[in-house]
């Protein structure tokens, strides 16, 4: 983490840089974790902070991601805030932000939109045709489904499990949500890559596009679902968090 934020009176003096901060652009408020101790080891001497975006010193410009969204990197030159805008304790943020990923992996990629994705193509392979013959009669289309409808099921299990620990209070179930934010997402991107094939050529066609299958669908879900593996931290960085936390193992780098 390379944005410092300094001591200045009563409060602190932000400067650096944040990348990926994908609601910057019309949020009113911006968290954001910087170090305000350079000699602390490397997951504490981090503070987070609750800063106004209309603060002065404050700069958002805009990446653009092969999935069509909008995501920023915002720079910070100068910017002061009182200690009011601590959240917590001082140099404690990392353990505040850790937590906050936790819930983030589960409540960004909840199962819902994943499994409206493969209700579609089971009700194209119902009806389309290739070559004259049905889709659902072809033995490697319905095996295909059938996988698909089993890994949905796990997926499906795994938040709802996921959901009655959390319920329970107390902190997030670290491992566990790395366990499903993996999962959810490498599922959803193996569920993209078979409408994909499964609907042939026109599934490249995009969205609104009356010719495409499913609407064009597959085709911005296949962009999609590769930044899903990416947001809220990478399928690596799940690995190596239930690989430490969970399975007692080294860390992979």
């Amino acid at each position: 983490m390379q944005l410092k934020a300094t001591r200045d009176g009563d409060g602190w003096r932000l400067n650096g840089q944040k990348t990926w901060t994908t609601s910057a652009h019309f949020a009113e408020w911006y968290w954001v974790g910087a170090r305000t101790d350079p000699e602390a080891p490397k997951h504490h001497g981090i503070t987070l902070f609750l800063v106004p975006m209309d603060h002065p010193g404050i700069t958002v410009n805009p990446i653009w991601t092969m999935g069509d969204e909008r995501t920023n990197e915002v720079y910070l030159d100068d910017v002061w805030v009182s200690d009011d805008y601590v959240v917590g304790e001082v140099n404690r943020g990392f353990q505040y932000i850790s937590e906050a990923l936790d819930l983030e992996r589960f409540t960004m990629f909840t199962f819902s939109p994943i499994g409206q994705r493969f209700d579609l193509l089971c009700e194209y392979v119902a009806t389309a045709e290739r070559d004259g013959r049905p889709l659902r009669e072809d033995p490697v289309v319905r095996r295909r489904i059938a996988r698909l409808a089993t890994e949905a099921e796990v997926a499906r299990v795994m938040g709802l499990r996921f959901v009655a620990e959390a319920s329970r209070g107390g902190a997030a179930p670290t491992a566990e949500a790395s366990e499903y934010k993996l999962y959810a997402t490498e599922f959803s991107k193996r569920l993209a890559d078979a409408s994909m094939d499964i609907a042939g050529p026109g599934s490249q066609l995009r969205v609104r596009t009356e010719d495409a299958p499913m609407a064009g669908r597959a085709e911005s879900t296949y962009r999609y679902t590769v930044i899903d593996t990416i947001g809220g931290g990478t399928s690596e960085i799940q690995r190596n968090i239930i690989a430490r936390r969970k399975l007692g193992l080294p860390k992979s780098f």
